[in-house]
């Protein structure tokens, strides 16, 4: 009876902290923690210890000012306290359950004080608390009275209970009533409050047995969910009670296992509530469920023509089935279960009564959300320590646990995801393997992931005949996506190339309108394959999704042709350098680069496209091994297509010895420049801009060759051409002009050097902004110049700029800031 009462008051002390929460209330009702609750000995007490006369003339007397101070205050201290052992050490906030004491309270018209006054009192008259107010009631009305403790009745009083202690006896009196026995028309039978909820039937049939149709067998390895099990008691049987809840969330996440607990929890706890479960694997399953339910309730039919799913709805809509909880489990397909014109779904025979209640599993929060409407609960991954609850529970061999950085590793590969995790403890249960050599499965090529998660085992606590490996699970629900929202089945099936997190909208293929796209991306949301990054328009596929995905296009030998798609169309939607929205390259990266390292034996043109337009990102980012490797395919591929004067090879070549150039491979882009100048001399005007460009690079490869002389003469002929062609601004011009500075510094002459520097270094000062790469290099070598010929103090005004300003924008290891940096220093050596 007592732990009954505690449970409820539990229960209500949690509803009146909440609601205070919420309404955010003046007092919160919180447990105040265990560090403010301090017994001292009982004849210690509350009084100044220096300084008052009439606290220090009697150990038992304290002056009004003391009565009003902290035990802080008047140094009470630690060493006065009653040592207690607690079963734990709760903070403030923490989930308290109210313990309830039974006994008699001793009442006067003053509040006690004392600490040995208090145990001489309670010890001759048996008292268990003392109050004030309960006694003038009590001799007027028969009552019971409730109290919330806040202090020890001593002298050290302490405020910071009252607000908990009122709302611990309040959360009592409700338990307390809920229990009161009432009257119900017919006096001759009565009820308590709370019997009344749970068996109100039996008013009318005094003799009602429940029932139970639970087809699956009950999970003793289940463990953790406690938080969903108590939104499910509270949605239910709390202060604002629902009839129908949905549970929603990836296949195997645990829904139906969740589902199966409850109805366990509400058999052992609620023993006038009957249940009945009703998998929906398919039209067939829930036909055989409902006439296995029939035949529990005792239901015939009529007739022949009589639906066996009418006659069970009917039944217990009616009075005379007394309270149930019906649970609709594996509720995924939208047609099935709501219907579509043509056809009732299985909602038109789900029963309707106030003493019934109704729980629904699903993948499809579209399906959840039209059964259930606000009521719907989200099922998310386990947590680590559930997560490694269930893979204790499941092992056969325990000690593989004692490996604790595989088992971390091993979860985290697995997403926390309970039947991923079922399904790794039965394979290593079967063949004693170590958990290592199925992380070496899980580590292995895509190919063999996919495998290892396909692989099916038994599982009691599922349904016969039912998909258990968690590769094949998702794939029921692939079928049923395809049926209902192709477009939905296509845009999966093209994440499944590319990688799964941080997926932008804008990469994804176009759909025949923007709503039809929104609408696929919500359905996808909807079984939890997509997530989106809270307001934004980047999403996250699940990882075991996005490899289930592949096998699914496998099966279906559709593999090949959806790889070709999304080569094409990630080929035409990545960026090029000069389109207006250039920057989207750095989403697309990722996305662009596991698609290329998939594709070794594919060989289309538009893959090559892609590895150009790869590189060049790369390149723009100063990520020169990245390029490298990129641009060397393309080359390769290009040589390998046309001739070696062909326009676009020449292209290519000099793109991937620009490259070579700028990662310092100073001979490979010497060898390519010298060949692709040779032939632009043959076939080009010497004015042509890609033939300039080239030997320019030829030029600028040699000066970091320490061919300095071979540098200046092209340098010196180039710059010669661009000043008849460009303008002094032009910003290839002006890099032409630097580079030969560069030359004439290396070569000693530095006069020369100085006066193109300074040019370049006005001109860019003028029209590109300070952060700007092209305009610290310029000032950089110009400083170096300055050194050189001795204006120390000039070298150092602009090299001061340019390493503060590096310092804003650069890493503290990039190279460039440290020579500008190192260059300063030498610069204050020499003054």
């Amino acid at each position: 009876m007592r732990g009954r009462l505690q449970a409820e008051t539990s229960k209500h002390l949690q509803y009146l902290q909440t609601i205070a929460r919420r309404n955010q209330h003046q007092a919160d009702y919180e447990y105040p923690g265990a560090n403010k609750d301090r017994l001292y000995a009982p004849d210690h007490t509350h009084k100044h210890r220096t300084s008052c006369d009439l606290c220090a003339n009697n150990p038992d007397i304290f002056c009004d000012v003391a009565s009003k101070t902290s035990c802080i205050e008047t140094e009470c201290g630690s060493t006065n306290l009653i040592a207690r052992e607690r079963p734990v050490h709760l903070i403030q906030g923490a989930d308290f359950s109210p313990q309830i004491f039974i006994g008699r309270i001793g009442s006067g018209n003053t509040v006690m004080k004392n600490g040995r006054d208090r145990d001489r009192i309670a010890t001759r008259h048996g008292l268990i608390a003392f109050e004030m107010e309960g006694a003038g009631v009590w001799d007027e009305v028969p009552c019971i009275i409730v109290k919330g403790i806040c202090d020890y009745a001593d002298s050290h009083k302490n405020k910071a209970w009252q607000d908990f202690a009122a709302a611990t006896a309040a959360a009592v009196a409700k338990a307390i009533l809920g229990r009161y026995t009432i009257h119900d028309g017919d006096r001759g039978f009565t009820q308590t409050n709370d019997q009344r909820r749970s068996n109100a039937y039996s008013i009318r049939d005094k003799v009602y047995e429940p029932c139970y149709y639970i087809p699956l067998t009950r999970n003793i390895r289940f463990t953790g969910r406690a938080s969903i099990l108590n939104a499910l008691e509270e949605k239910f049987f709390g202060q604002d009670q629902t009839q129908k809840v949905a549970l929603v969330g990836l296949g195997g996440v645990g829904k139906s296992q969740i589902a199966l607990r409850f109805a366990h929890q509400i058999k052992e706890k609620r023993p006038g509530y009957s249940i009945f479960w009703v998998p929906v694997v398919s039209d067939e399953s829930a036909e055989r469920a409902y006439a296995e339910i029939a035949k529990t309730l005792g239901l015939q039919k009529s007739s022949e023509d009589d639906d066996v799913k009418d006659l069970v709805c009917q039944h217990l809509s009616s009075d005379k089935a007394g309270r149930w909880l019906f649970v609709v489990d594996n509720a995924d397909e939208h047609e099935l279960i709501l219907g579509s014109a043509e056809k009732p779904g299985l909602e038109e025979y789900l029963p309707q009564s106030e003493n019934g209640i109704i729980l629904l599993t699903t993948r499809s929060r579209q399906v959840a959300a039209e059964f259930a409407q606000w009521d719907v609960i989200d099922i998310e991954q386990m947590d680590m320590e559930e997560a490694t609850d269930l893979l204790r529970s499941s092992l056969v061999q325990k000690r593989l646990l004692q490996d604790k950085v595989s088992t971390v590793e091993l979860l985290t590969r697995l997403t926390f995801l309970p039947l991923a995790i079922t399904q790794a403890a039965a394979y290593l249960n079967q063949t004693k393997a170590p958990m290592r050599t199925y992380l070496d499965l899980l580590r292995g090529a895509e190919d063999n992931v996919a495998r290892v998660l396909g692989r099916e085992f038994r599982d009691n606590t599922r349904y016969r005949g039912s998909r258990n490996a968690v590769g094949t699970t998702w794939m029921v629900s692939f079928d049923q996506i395809q049926k209902s929202d192709q477009i939905a089945v296509d845009l999966l099936s093209f994440m499944s190339f590319i990688e799964p997190k941080a997926i932008p909208q804008s990469i994804l293929p176009d759909a025949a309108s923007d709503d039809e796209l929104e609408w696929a991306i919500g359905t996808l949301c909807s079984y939890s394959f997509l997530v989106r990054r809270g307001e934004t328009n980047i999403f996250d596929m699940h990882s075991l999704v996005h490899t289930a995905m592949r096998g699914w296009l496998k099966k279906q030998d559709r593999e090949r042709q959806v790889s070709n798609d999304v080569i094409c169309h990630l080929a035409a939607r990545f960026p090029a350098r000069n389109d207006a929205h250039y920057d989207l390259r750095r989403e697309y990266l990722p996305h662009a680069i596991r698609l290329l390292n998939r594709n070794h034996e594919n060989k289309t043109v538009e893959i090559y496209h892609l590895f150009e337009k790869v590189g060049n990102s790369f390149k723009a980012d100063r990520r020169f091994k990245e390029a490298i490797r990129c641009l060397e395919e393309v080359c390769w591929w290009r040589q390998g297509l046309h001739s070696e004067a062909d326009h676009i090879r020449l292209t290519s070549e000099h793109e991937l010895a620009s490259t070579y150039l700028n990662n310092r491979q100073i001979k490979d882009a010497i060898k390519i420049f010298e060949h692709v100048v040779a032939i632009r001399k043959e076939t080009l005007d010497e004015k042509d801009h890609s033939r300039l460009t080239s030997e320019h690079e030829l030029a600028s490869a040699y000066l970091n060759n320490r061919q300095i002389k071979d540098a200046i003469k092209i340098f010196e002929y180039v710059v010669a051409i661009r000043k008849e062609t460009l303008d002094e601004k032009d910003h290839s011009r002006l890099a032409l002009e630097h580079a030969l500075a560069s030359a004439y510094l290396d070569s000693q002459q530095i006069m020369d050097a100085i006066k193109i520097f300074e040019h370049v270094v006005a001109v860019r000062k003028e029209t590109l902004d300070k952060k700007d790469h092209s305009r610290l290099i310029s000032e950089h070598e110009l400083g170096r110049a300055y050194l050189d010929n001795l204006q120390i103090k000039d070298a150092i005004n602009i090299l001061e700029h340019v390493v503060s300003v590096k310092a804003d924008i650069l890493a503290d290891d990039d190279p460039s800031g440290q020579r500008s940096n190192d260059l300063l220093q030498l610069c204050y050596r020499s003054l």
